[in-house]
């Protein structure tokens, strides 16, 4: 049998079957929300699996200026949010995840996040406050959608109240791009 490298080294600090458990479920929740999700909304709504395949790939590459590419397809605005917020929610949590088994695995990143904790710990507005500032950090580019949960983790603010921030201010972004695109807000440089 031929075992990925990640699950050996994800076994050797967790147990195999808590390992294995993790990846499944974190693989499972990917597809559904990457996939799933969008090919039965395209479907619904009358979108080619090939135009579902080129917003999930535009979203991954693009990210939030995804958008104008699901506008050009003439979607409505509300499906283009549906189906940009399924795929950023699923990459959102496979980060988290593969940010917990390398944390699981790695003395030298738990030490990393001692550290950080040590050093924020005392900053009590930043732990009970800190999850609304990914809100605005989703926006930039080259941090978003593939840096934010890093953030988030690193941080160690609560999971689930850092989704839905993330998620929130995604979904800012994709109604800004819009909006600009249909021509409804024009942005002065």
């Amino acid at each position: 049998m031929v075992r990925v490298a990640a699950v050996e080294a994800c076994g050797r600090a967790l147990s195999q079957g808590t390992c294995r458990f993790r990846i499944a479920r974190a693989a499972a929740f990917v597809l559904l929300f990457i996939l799933v999700i969008p090919l039965l909304l395209g479907l619904a709504v009358g979108v080619s699996p090939a135009a579902v395949f080129a917003l999930i790939g535009s979203t991954l590459l693009l990210q939030a200026a995804a958008a104008v590419v699901a506008l050009s397809l003439g979607l409505h605005p509300a499906v283009v949010l549906v189906f940009l917020t399924s795929v950023a929610a699923a990459v959102l949590v496979g980060i988290f995840e593969v940010c917990d088994i390398f944390a699981g695995r790695s003395r030298m990143i738990q030490g990393f996040l001692s550290k950080i904790d040590a050093k924020t710990g005392s900053i009590d507005y930043l732990k009970r406050y800190g999850a609304l500032m990914l809100i605005p950090v989703i926006w930039i580019p080259g941090i978003a959608l593939y840096g934010t949960p890093v953030v988030a983790w690193a941080f160690q603010y609560p999971r689930i109240t850092s989704l839905l921030c993330m998620l929130a201010g995604w979904a800012i972004a994709i109604v800004v791009v819009m909006a600009a695109t249909m021509g409804l807000v024009r942005l002065a440089f």
